[in-house]
């Protein structure tokens, strides 16, 4: 660890390994733009150094959820395209043209509102990406007749492009058929109207999971660090994603209980006999939950279960009598057979992986693993 960090506990992401996963998209899509998602802070591993990585190997397109997501992308140096995939305020539709992001149109409504927030001196271009429901319920239009009405409004405005059109699966990463009527429907509903730049339908799951060449773009998001969308298309793909993520600390004490002691909140661990224990200096507000309670975590490469309740900051466990102070402990591996998996913490957790990765602290360091050499981010140091 550098010196600037003060704690012992911290996330190794490999950065080499984020490039690897996107590459592999390119591979299985070599005639569609590839767009890594970035959003959430990077899944909880750290947007600026990714898309940093990212933009050396040449991606010039990222999406993220949020405008505040795009404008810290901006801030620091990201000059590629970004296109926003939730909801904008409509008022602060200026501040997209300030910073030349992309937005998502949902409704006919918001573009109408928004139209309505662009200075009459506005001389700069927006471009928009058409959101349509096809299944999943949530943003976009859902008739023909809306998407034809939108791209009408976009063109009678002079600074506003119709970039894309966009939809978004809603059971891409499990077995059925709905998919492929989502896919349908969204290529019946594009076909009704001229095609803008970027046409894309996929996540994940489904650029994993389909080829359709009607689209040329896919939207690569947990998978570009490593995860499978579900056990479903892990089990269903012959395509090796690495993991990018290790999630490690250390003891900090050890003791021994005798007979009758009892350790954290609500002491609902007491020992029956002498029982060493070592103290994690992690906790629920680093996005280890109380859930972990009764799991296990590997110390020295011996697995050590959790006992009493997860606290805020601390977590207990139970420990042979060669393990010490100091001895290095990961609570999530950067391997997806490794008992300390995404996977299985997600289990733990009776959540997914998406969740336990994006749980993670803004308080944990990032430690980026980039070529031979280590480069540190530290964001709580800005």
């Amino acid at each position: 660890m550098a010196d600037k960090y003060y704690r012992s506990t911290y996330v190794n992401v490999n950065l080499n390994e984020i490039a690897s996963n996107y590459q592999i998209f390119q591979k299985i899509h070599p005639k569609k733009t590839v767009i890594p998602v970035v959003k959430a802070n990077g899944y909880g591993l750290g947007s600026i150094p990714i898309a940093k990585k990212l933009m050396d190997i040449g991606v010039e397109f990222f999406a993220v959820a949020t405008l505040d997501e795009a404008i810290e992308l901006r801030m620091h140096g990201i000059n590629a395209k970004i296109l926003v995939l939730g909801v904008v305020p409509a008022e602060q539709i200026t501040k997209a043209i300030q910073h030349r992001v992309a937005l998502t149109v949902p409704s006919l409504s918001w573009l109408t509102t928004a139209i309505s927030h662009i200075p009459d001196e506005n001389e700069k271009d927006l471009w928009l990406h058409i959101k349509l429901d096809t299944g999943m319920g949530r943003l976009g239009m859902k008739t023909i007749e809306e998407y034809k009405n939108a791209i009408e409004m976009i063109h009678e405005q002079a600074h506003l492009i119709f970039e894309g059109v966009f939809t978004h699966f809603a059971c891409a990463d499990e077995p059925g058929d709905s998919m492929n009527k989502q896919q349908q429907l969204f290529e019946e509903m594009v076909e009704s109207a001229e095609k803008p730049q970027y046409i894309h339908s996929q996540n994940s799951a489904g650029a994993l999971m389909k080829d359709t060449q009607f689209c040329n773009a896919v939207r690569v998001g947990i998978s570009l660090y490593g995860y499978y969308p579900s056990a479903y298309v892990k089990e269903n793909v012959k395509v090796h994603l690495k993991p990018s993520a290790q999630w490690v600390t250390e003891i900090v004490q050890t003791k021994t209980l005798q007979s009758g002691d009892s350790v954290s909140y609500g002491s609902i661990y007491t020992a029956t006999e002498p029982t060493r224990i070592g103290v994690l200096p992690v906790g629920y507000a680093d996005g280890f939950p109380r859930l972990m309670t009764g799991a296990y975590v590997n110390v020295n490469g011996t697995q050590c279960r959790i006992i009493g309740k997860v606290c805020m900051d601390q977590t207990i466990i139970k420990i042979p009598d060669h393990i010490e102070v100091n001895d290095k402990v990961i609570l999530m591996d950067h391997h997806t057979d490794s008992p300390q998996s995404a996977e299985t913490l997600a289990k733990q957790q009776q959540t997914i992986n998406y969740e336990v990765l994006c749980n993670l602290s803004r308080r944990l360091p990032r430690v980026y693993y980039n070529s031979d050499s280590v480069e540190i981010h530290n964001e709580l140091l800005k």
